[in-house]
């Protein structure tokens, strides 16, 4: 028997991308269905991410979901302003370089996006 994996949350305000690959890793570990990845996919999003929910057609499936959440909150219609954040990007005062640094690779990844390759 395998292990149970609990699918975290996405609210829209931490990173999609991650969300989505860990998603799709549990997906598959798991060997979810598509009835199961829909529900459970559904079930995850809260908040603002969850109101996407009141917009998807009755006969809408898994990839519909993502398309639409990934149209609402993912960064590739968002890299000018990432690219726009990281060009103005600067050390408060007090802040330590980690914390720059950590805030500095963020910004790249999600200026830069790598394309999905799925």
């Amino acid at each position: 028997m395998r292990p149970l994996l609990k699918l975290q949350t996405f609210d829209g305000t931490g990173s999609l991308d991650t969300f989505l690959n860990k998603f799709h890793r549990i997906t598959k570990y798991l060997r979810w269905d598509e009835e199961d990845e829909f529900n459970h996919l559904c079930a995850s999003l809260e908040g603002v991410a969850g109101q996407v929910l009141w917009d998807l057609d009755p006969r809408a499936n898994t990839q519909d979901l993502v398309r639409l959440v990934q149209t609402r909150f993912g960064t590739k219609l968002h890299a000018e302003r990432f690219k726009a954040e990281l060009h103005t990007r600067r050390r408060a005062p007090g802040e330590p370089l980690q914390t720059l640094y950590q805030d500095i690779r963020r910004l790249v990844s999600l200026a830069y996006p790598v394309p999905d390759h799925n």
